[in-house]
Parts: structure tokens; sequence; C-alpha cells
């Protein structure tokens, strides 16, 4: 290679990017990435939402306790599972699956909470059953981004 000449695989317009942001060089790993920063956000508000609920609905710290364990019981106990199920299963269905059933639970909280039916029993079934969907949402979410943009 003569001086000051770039070598072949570097001389295209585009630069690669190395790194942490390689992976936003692909149009689908994009869309994925934006849609699961906006149901994240979503999933983070609501529950914030749910603690400040529970504590208006009881006004006792142990119950939020007990709320919060709820919720995170289900990601303890159905994981491993759900690990086992990604690497089998079609990982977008449980993926789209999983986010369908906490858009489901969210939507059924509030009509609970706006038409004034809401009870501590419901918030916490609500809970634990997003507890059940983020125990499959999440190590599906993890593997699936090497589907969107591959090993490398």
């Amino acid at each position: 290679m003569l001086p000051g000449s770039v070598a072949p695989e570097l001389a295209s317009s585009e630069s690669p990017v190395t790194g942490a942001f390689a992976a936003l060089r692909h149009l689908n790993f994009r869309w994925f990435y934006i849609g699961q920063l906006l149901s994240l956000t979503g999933a983070w508000m609501q529950s914030t939402a749910q603690g400040w609920l529970v504590l208006e609905l009881t006004d006792s710290a142990f119950l939020l306790g007990v709320t919060t364990a709820a919720g995170s019981l289900p990601i303890l106990l159905f994981t491993l599972y759900a690990g086992v199920a990604a690497d089998r299963m079609d990982k977008r269905r449980i993926i789209l699956a999983a986010q369908i059933a906490a858009a489901v639970l969210a939507i059924t909280l509030a009509v609970l909470v706006d038409s004034g039916r809401v009870t501590y029993a419901l918030v916490l079934a609500i809970a634990f059953l997003l507890g059940i969907t983020q125990a499959f949402e999440v190590p599906t979410r993890q593997a699936f981004f090497v589907d969107l943009v591959g090993k490398a």
C-alpha cells in the first residue's frame, strides 16, 4: 500500500462504526430500540404510579413492599424457564405477547382507577401478572438483540 493511501475496506464513504453504537447501523435494531425505550419508559412510569396508588389505598409501607415483592417474585421464579423458552421459540412472538399482555394490564389498571373500582387486591394481582410478563420479556428481548444485529 502506498504511503497516505487508505486501506480498501476503509475506502468506502461509510466509515465503520465500532463499539457500543455499532448496532445502530441496523435499521431494524434502531426501530426496536426506539420501541423498547418508549415501552420501558411507560413501564417505569406505571411502576411509580402503582406504588403511589398502593400508598393512597392503604397508607402502608409494608403493603407497598408486598406489592413490589409480588411484582418481583415471578421474575425470580420464571426467568430461567423464560430464557429456555426464548431459545426454543420464536422470540418475536414472545416479545409481542408480553408487550400486549403488559398493555392490557396497564389499561385494566387505568380503567379500574378511573372508575373508582380499584382495590389493593386488584393492584397486587396486576403487579404479579406484570411480573410474569417481565419474566418472559426481558430475557427474550436480550436474546433478540443478537437476531437483529448478528453476533459480530
